[in-house]
């Protein structure tokens, strides 16, 4: 991945991300290593990946992103679940706020926030957590390459 040239949809992606809430409080990011995507594949928010068509590798931006946009969908009540505690494993004991992952039949996971504990179970919120907030999506392109057919 060493090619220079302006990043298409369909092209391969290594970057560096943080995801900061309009307070800077940082909710997400890469870590050390860089992320590796295809743009416009469903990885990032579809504003996010076009935001990087056009650009080259080195590049540095961010994206304002608002929370009245629906980027992150719209929320539905109907995501909240209370879920038997009996359902949670005994080293992995919820705490509010906490997030938690589950296994779907399918193999797939799903996670979720915990926004409720009480005798009944857990209230686990599965809507996107940032639907209806701002954020900032800070990226570092670090190389791309175009993708093989």
């Amino acid at each position: 991945m060493t090619e220079r040239r302006a990043i298409a949809t369909g092209d391969h992606v290594e970057l560096h991300y943080r995801v900061l809430l309009a307070d800077d409080t940082e909710v997400e990011n890469s870590g050390e290593q860089a992320a590796s995507l295809i743009v416009g594949s469903t990885d990032l928010p579809e504003v996010v990946a076009q935001a990087l068509v056009g650009k080259n590798s080195g590049e540095r931006f961010r994206i304002e992103i608002s929370g009245s946009d629906g980027v992150f969908g719209v929320y539905d009540p109907q995501n909240t679940q209370v879920i038997a505690r009996e359902k949670f494993s005994e080293r992995v004991q919820p705490d509010l706020g906490a997030l938690v992952e589950f296994e779907l039949p399918d193999g797939e996971s799903i996670a979720g926030h915990v926004v409720g504990i009480s005798d009944d179970g857990v209230s686990v919120d599965f809507n996107h957590p940032l639907i209806g907030r701002d954020c900032v999506y800070e990226i570092a392109i670090v190389a791309t390459d175009k993708c093989k057919d």
